[in-house]
């Protein structure tokens, strides 16, 4: 047996006393959030993901609404038809009518999600896939390995996370739906202010049952994108994952609240601007389309709202990734200091 060095202590039993090993500590939240705004950028594939996943959850259709021309009041009632309500109630035909539409609309958000989590996965496991410059993606290998295991399909149970979460926002909406309708028949009647849209005034005229919508929205998104990744990245289950990510936002609200503000606030600013540039280039279009009289203004107005429209895409394809690639590095960062 070999003596020990003159001066080094000894445990009770015998053998030498080491230095503790100091525990692992977490990223800062700044640094996390520089490496991660490095990674969106200097990798296009992500930008394809992020645009895909953001499209079909329902972003489609905030890009087109500076293309869309609500119907009147009076259009909705030649729609629904003047005999649809009775004095016994609602005809078949009305019930079957609004039967249709929420079939129509439940078949588009469950077909919707269920593609957007197979581009969610695709975009995790890209994310922390080491890229070519180690500096950028070195804050990510806490997850890399265990994407690395997770290797099985969980599209299905990514898809089945965000439509549980879908049922506390169906739930605020069903609870504010008749103060909006207030809110709308009143406005139809006696208009506070024609300058603004129909839709902006009758949220702004019912704002707590509107700001509980928005906060179980907001609920719904972090709680979800941290369960997502959860399964995407270490296959956890759909429980596992909801009760970890209740768990994350419990541990440290600080920095998820920080993330959110930052995420919000950056993609705004990136995605606001080019949904009214292609509001303008849609009106310019639609005019040269209705005077008709010239044929070169026509292509050129044509042309200029396909550029800009795909102009739009990249834009949202970049904030969207920009965005997943933020909370990714705020669960990746935890994981360095667990």
């Amino acid at each position: 047996m070999t003596a020990l060095p003159a001066g080094v202590l000894e445990e009770l039993d015998g053998g030498p006393i080491l230095p503790r090993p100091v525990p692992p500590r977490a990223m800062a939240w700044p640094l996390a959030m520089a490496g991660a705004s490095a990674v969106a950028a200097s990798r296009p594939r992500l930008w394809v993901f992020a645009l895909l996943a953001f499209l079909a959850r329902g972003g489609l259709v905030a890009l087109v609404v500076p293309m869309l021309v609500l119907p009147t009041f009076v259009g909705l009632s030649n729609t629904v038809g003047p005999t649809s309500v009775t004095a016994a109630g609602p005809t078949p035909r009305l019930i079957a009518m609004v039967a249709t539409w929420l079939g129509m609309a439940l078949g588009a958000i469950v077909g919707g999600t269920l593609i957007a989590a197979a581009a969610e996965v695709a975009l995790y496991r890209a994310t922390v896939a080491p890229g070519a410059d180690k500096a950028k993606s070195g804050f990510l290998s806490g997850l890399i390995a265990a994407s690395a295991r997770a290797s099985r399909p969980t599209a299905t149970r990514v898809a089945t996370v965000r439509l549980v979460l879908l049922l506390p926002v169906a739930i605020a909406l069903a609870a504010a739906v008749p103060a909006w309708v207030q809110v709308a028949y009143r406005e139809l009647l006696l208009p506070t202010d024609l300058a603004v849209p129909l839709p902006v005034r009758v949220i702004a005229g019912a704002p707590i049952p509107s700001a509980v919508v928005v906060a179980a929205w907001l609920a719904a998104e972090v709680l979800g994108g941290l369960a997502a990744r959860r399964i995407a990245l270490r296959g956890s289950s759909v429980a596992g994952a909801l009760r970890a990510g209740l768990g994350d936002v419990a541990r440290a609200p600080v920095s998820a609240f920080l993330t959110l503000i930052v995420a919000i606030g950056g993609t705004l600013l990136l995605l606001v601007p080019a949904v009214v540039v292609v509001g303008v280039a849609w009106d310019h279009a639609r005019i040269a389309l209705i005077d008709g009289t010239d044929a070169a203004g026509i292509i050129m107005g044509t042309l200029v709202l396909a550029a800009v429209w795909a102009g739009c895409l990249v834009v949202a394809g970049i904030a969207a990734a920009w965005r997943s690639v933020l909370w990714t590095a705020e669960l990746a960062r935890r994981a360095a200091g667990a």
